[in-house]
């Protein structure tokens, strides 16, 4: 070799091993952070599930104290962020497969009236509370928008662990839940436009309205032909691998048009569970999902900063802001009263957590100047408190309003 190389390759190779030990050492931190949520998940969902309390609060609380509010073993980062992503979208994915989209579409009225009185109280609560104690307009928007959408993800969960995913209340959340998420995205499209430009953007908020109603009903528009295709005779491995790549297809192509990828992960569910019995879907799914699930709530702990809720100022707003965020979901029960005064109830309280949905909200105006430290802090008080209320609420509101929903000693 020429001598002028020498030290040139000797370079590269000390600096390939450099790197190789960088990405090694960043794969042990990400495994470590992995095993340490799975592990706290399993342990704390446990005693969780000893003293008959939602799991997911369980799962919510392993995230917070692994996370930077109390030990520190996991922080934030865009693996972890992501592999939580995929846990809401497998979630998802098997709550549709639960459910039939003729069983939702037997509710669409009660979904759709639920959907729009949930979104329009709790909007216009939050902006005029943020002008009454002093946010500029676009705070006070920011405000609003983010105790418009549910997230669904925390109801989804107690109602596949008390087994009524099939009721009629189940189906009229899970169906406001998806135009929920559509008027969210206008509601946010509509506060960001004010907020970098001052003005609405009519055309791209029309454009986003008929896109996002095309692919809900694309969707539907699917199930006649899903019933007459033979899985087994697709280039596939496996009918488990066409549904497992049609779940991501959806919630991917859902992530372009501007939905969230849970979205379309549930209308994939349901276009699936016409099919689900001939090729048992289910068992295979829930495995993928009770591993990934988890993470997901615990990875919502993890982002939780118990540090800002502890401003007096931040406390008293936190919780006028919370009775508004639930109240406005409350009212929404209205528009299911045809299932009785009960069910109707169970309806408003499923409509209540905002978990990542008010955080994501949030952040964005963080990020765009148009929300300070204060004021995002308000909204993490109010993501605490109802995403840890409904559950805790639901199980023995579950229980008095439908007495025939058999509480096993898992479920109880």
């Amino acid at each position: 070799m020429n001598p002028f190389f020498v030290p040139l390759v000797g370079q590269v190779t000390e600096g390939g091993m450099a790197q190789a030990e960088a990405v090694e050492k960043a794969l042990s931190s990400h495994l470590f952070e992995i095993f340490i949520l799975v592990l706290a998940t399993q342990v704390v969902g446990w005693i969780f599930q000893k003293i008959k309390q939602p799991v997911v609060i369980g799962e919510l609380l392993a995230g917070v104290i692994v996370g930077p509010a109390l030990l520190g073993w996991v922080v934030e980062g865009s693996l972890l962020e992501f592999i939580a992503e995929l846990g809401a979208i497998f979630l998802l994915f098997m709550v549709g497969l639960e459910t039939r989209m003729h069983d939702i579409l037997k509710v669409g009225k009660e979904a759709f009236i639920v959907a729009v009185v949930g979104a329009i109280l709790p909007f216009f609560g939050g902006y005029y509370f943020g002008l009454y104690i002093g946010f500029n307009q676009v705070a006070s928007l920011f405000l609003g928008a983010a105790l418009v959408a549910t997230s669904v993800g925390i109801t989804a969960r107690v109602m596949q662990e008390l087994e009524v995913l099939s009721r009629p209340y189940s189906r009229i959340i899970l169906g406001a839940a998806v135009i929920d998420d559509i008027e969210g995205l206008i509601v946010l499209a509509i506060v960001s436009g004010i907020a970098t430009t001052g003005a609405v953007e009519t055309a791209g908020i029309v454009r986003l309205v008929l896109i996002s109603f095309a692919f809900v009903g694309a969707a539907m528009a699917l199930v006649p032909f899903v019933r007459r295709i033979p899985l087994e005779r697709l280039p596939f491995q496996s009918p488990l691998g066409v549904a497992i790549a049609f779940g991501m297809g959806m919630a991917t192509l859902a992530s372009f048009i501007g939905l969230a990828p849970i979205v379309g992960a549930f209308m994939a569910g349901m276009v699936m569970a016409e099919l689900r019995e001939e090729y048992e879907l289910e068992p295979p799914i829930h495995a993928i999902e009770s591993f990934l699930a988890p993470i997901f709530f615990a990875y919502m702990g993890v982002q939780l900063d118990l540090a800002a809720l502890t401003s007096r100022e931040v406390l008293i707003a936190g919780v006028v802001i919370s009775l508004i965020a639930i109240a406005g979901k409350l009212v929404s029960m209205f528009g299911a009263l045809s299932q009785g005064l009960r069910q109707a109830l169970v309806v408003g309280v499923g409509m209540v957590p905002r978990g990542e949905v008010g955080l994501i909200v949030a952040s964005i105006g963080l990020s765009a100047g148009a929300v300070d430290e204060k004021e995002f802090a308000i909204v993490i008080f109010m993501v605490v408190v109802t995403t840890i209320i409904a559950p805790l609420s639901l199980r023995p509101l579950i229980a008095w309003a439908d007495p025939e929903v058999p509480l096993t000693e898992e479920t109880a």
